[in-house]
């Protein structure tokens, strides 16, 4: 049984509602304090955080760059344990204009719209730990840049200061203590195997069978990618960087609501070597690794809509941590 979440109703209504309280009504420190764990573990590609001093600081910088932000709620897909805790999956736009200096260089004045996946483990309302991916390169893409040039801006900043180039790696984590799972759901077997024989297998004919040919892929960039052929493009772009790729799933749930898809949420990880030409330009031999948050929404057995965020400015920066 879900432990009380008054005064809100649900969790989707939880997630939304701490979300503005933080956000937009400015609650920020007071309200991280209400709603965070003092020790809370939150994982981004820009790195790892292991307090809520951290997240303040970083929700304060964030504010100071894009003072009129707003989140808007797409979705929220979660999953009940046992003990009363919950894991929702929270897939949001951030809208907003480039105000105020800061690690995205100096202020554009240029109107900003960035995709959020933010996976977070609540118990007793308070968030213990989070994976949060925001897609960077939609905000260089709307600076006017890309996602190469913004890294680059970043490591040279990073540089400058004697720090070293800030990105999330597997061994900067912690343990997680959230009960994470793959269901074992029938249409969650068939969408993790799909990414399996894509992504692992190298297999993207496997593509006609994971999507319905008129599917649509909202990819990093703000990209929207329409049916199997420019699907494959998609893939083969980042396969071909890193032939050696290998996919992990390490959450995946679903939702079964009444007037809707089935929606799924997956949490996953994408790791190679950066051997070969594709969408990452000419090969370093970087050891490279992504954290990806994704929602699915399938019909009749395929995937109809399908939401992937990773964050291609840290890839970037992993990149040039090699060179350097």
């Amino acid at each position: 049984m879900l432990h009380d979440l008054r005064p809100y109703q649900n969790v989707p209504d939880f997630i939304y509602g701490i979300t503005r309280e933080i956000w937009e009504d400015r609650g920020i420190g007071a309200k991280l304090d209400k709603y965070y764990a003092p020790n809370i573990k939150l994982r981004a590609p820009t790195g790892y955080t292991g307090s809520n001093q951290g997240v303040t600081a970083q929700t304060l910088q964030t504010l100071h760059q894009f003072p009129d932000r707003q989140l808007i709620g797409e979705d929220v897909i979660w999953q009940p344990y046992a003990d009363g805790s919950f894991l929702s999956s929270h897939r949001l736009v951030s809208v907003m204009t480039h105000t105020g200096d800061g690690i995205y260089g100096k202020a554009t004045s240029r109107p900003v719209r960035s995709r959020i996946i933010a996976d977070c483990w609540v118990r007793d309302q308070v968030v213990v730990e989070e994976w949060l991916v925001r897609d960077q390169a939609a905000f260089a893409n709307c600076m006017g840049t890309t996602a190469q040039e913004m890294a680059r801006i970043q490591a040279d900043v990073e540089l400058q200061a004697g720090k070293q180039l800030s990105f999330f790696k597997p061994e900067h984590d912690q343990p997680t203590q959230c009960p994470v799972k793959v269901d074992a759901d029938p249409a969650v077997a068939k969408y993790v195997q799909g990414l399996h024989d894509i992504w692992n297998e190298k297999n993207t004919a496997a593509i006609k069978d994971v999507y319905f040919n008129g599917a649509n892929l909202y990819a990093p960039g703000g990209d929207i990618r329409y049916g199997h052929a420019d699907i494959d493009r998609f893939i083969i772009g980042y396969l071909a960087s890193m032939p050696d790729a290998k996919l992990t799933v390490h959450s995946a749930f679903i939702n079964r609501d009444a007037e809707q898809p089935l929606r799924i949420a997956a949490r996953w990880s994408l790791s190679g070597t950066h051997t070969g030409w594709g969408h990452f330009g000419q090969p370093t031999g970087a050891t490279l690794y992504m954290m990806g948050l994704s929602h699915a929404h399938v019909t009749q057995g395929r995937v109809t809509n399908e939401w992937i965020t990773f964050d291609e400015v840290s890839i970037w920066k992993q990149i040039y941590a090699h060179q350097a």
